[in-house]
């Protein structure tokens, strides 16, 4: 049989459209706005956009930055172009492999690395959420980052004045330890070269001088009433941007610790300063209550 040109045509039709009726097509972008660094320096090509989701109902929270990476799955990256000021990228949607699952809360992570820090910005839009294959799919879901209104760290500003996106400085403990221990031996988490009882993660979590010797950063607890009930109220002056875990933990007999929302109301979290409340109400008649705080470093 000689080679049919039309029919070849035809059938490659036939297989396109057969291939679309089952995908869906995301359109993750940002429209051409000024687009900033913590230190209001213009992003430039270094930086990687990525469209995900978190894997095993993982919630990411300013309080869990340090475990964002471990549990990101990335559906596709993008590279900021710092001519156009955008990034740009569309993605097709074939199928629902876990984490991708129908309904998976999707989010964009811009990420920029240097030897001292990381520049990242994490948002979503609630709307964002992994789609199935659609087998109609006339138009692609556009999911744009200047209408994004969850945004984790980082800064935007849906009307792009003075800058659409903005990132936040990040730390690891190496990273840190780069900047601040070149050349001293003593660089260990445990290890406090200069003496004054605040081991270099603490001085790491607080963003105190690990070299220069000072007071242990102090992290008052305090009664406060709620209702006629008396509760334990820790305040940690920690720096949020830190690739670090800190946990408030509390006790009736100092042995036994117990942490999480059944036990501690997060009453704010800010930049600078993490406020946690016991739920268990102490004073008279009521068990004695301890509250510690316990801090680690990413892997």
């Amino acid at each position: 049989m000689k080679n049919n040109p039309l029919l070849k045509h035809v059938l490659a039709l036939v297989w396109l459209a057969a291939f679309q009726a089952n995908a869906e097509t995301i359109n993750w972008y940002s429209t051409p706005k000024t687009n900033l660094t913590s230190s209001d320096q213009n992003m430039d090509g270094g930086f990687q956009f990525q469209l995900g989701v978190f894997s095993g109902g993982f919630v990411p929270t300013a309080n869990n930055i340090s475990q964002w990476s471990a549990n990101w799955v990335s559906a596709q990256s993008t590279a900021y172009n710092p001519t156009t000021k955008v990034f740009d990228s569309n993605f097709t949607v074939t199928g629902n492999t876990a984490p991708f699952t129908v309904g998976a809360k999707a989010y964009i992570w811009g990420r920029s690395t240097t030897t001292t820090k990381d520049e990242w910005i994490l948002f979503r839009k609630s709307t964002w959420t992994w789609p199935a294959p659609n087998p109609m799919n006339p138009f692609p879901l556009a999911w744009n980052a200047a209408t994004a209104d969850q945004i984790l760290i980082g800064a935007i500003n849906s009307s792009g004045t003075p800058f659409l996106m903005k990132s936040e400085s990040v730390s690891s403990y190496n990273q840190w330890k780069t900047a601040t221990l070149a050349g001293e031996p003593l660089n260990g988490e445990l290890d406090d070269p200069d003496l004054d009882r605040s081991q270099n993660l603490l001085e790491f979590v607080f963003g105190t001088s690990p070299t220069q010797a000072g007071a242990p950063t102090p992290t008052p607890v305090e009664f406060v009433d709620v209702s006629g009930q008396t509760y334990l109220q820790i305040s940690v002056p920690r720096i949020r941007n830190r690739l670090a875990t800190v946990v408030v933990e509390v006790s009736s007999d100092l042995v036994t610790w117990y942490s999480g929302d059944t036990h501690t109301t997060e009453i704010s979290n800010s930049a600078n300063l993490l406020v946690v409340r016991d739920k268990t109400a102490s004073g008279p008649g009521q068990p004695k209550r301890f509250m510690r705080l316990r801090a680690t470093i990413s892997p």
